[in-house]
């Protein structure tokens, strides 16, 4: 028996984002590693063609989606470099995540907006730049409805430190703000 495509390709991919060790790739990194999670769990089991073929094409979206975080994504043209029908793509990947495609990839992107308020100095206006939102208030909007406060709230007092200062330098701040 020899090992999954599928598995070695998302094990791959996921091995050299985490060698680059950016900040940014925590939510890949992830994703990746539920995505590997699924895959192994599925290959003991035996399953149908069909079945393994919508797994196939649901993991082969959230790669593509998270790939490209930075990109407005075109659904139709997705479902095109996945070689299946954009409505076949929206009801299988609808039914086995419980969201629809844009849902997702709004979820990416704002994962990742956390990740980089919380630790980088990025303005809200580099980080939407970044994620390729239209401006930054289109970033606020959505960051605030899904995530239910404001970017600027949600970034730690302590972001600007936590990047240069030792965590016993850091332990000390606490204990200063408590």
């Amino acid at each position: 028996m020899g090992l999954d495509p599928d598995l070695m390709l998302a094990f791959n991919h996921c091995h050299s984002l985490a060698q680059r060790n950016a900040p940014i790739n925590q939510a890949v990194l992830s994703t990746l590693g539920l995505h590997i999670l699924a895959l192994l769990n599925n290959a003991g089991k035996s399953r149908n063609k069909v079945q393994r073929e919508t797994d196939n094409i649901i993991g082969r979206a959230h790669m593509l989606i998270t790939n490209r975080f930075h990109e407005p994504l075109i659904m139709e043209k997705l479902a095109r470099e996945l070689n299946v029908g954009y409505s076949h793509l929206r009801l299988i990947f609808k039914r086995r995540t419980g969201m629809t495609l844009k849902q997702y990839h709004l979820q990416v992107r704002l994962q990742k907006a956390q990740n980089l308020l919380s630790n980088t100095t990025k303005t809200v206006k580099e980080i939407a730049e970044l994620l390729g939102f239209e401006s930054p208030y289109h970033l606020s909007k959505q960051f605030k409805a899904r995530i239910g406060v404001a970017p600027s709230q949600w970034r730690s007092p302590f972001a600007n430190v936590r990047r240069v200062a030792s965590p016993r330098a850091l332990s000390a701040i606490a204990r200063k703000a408590n």
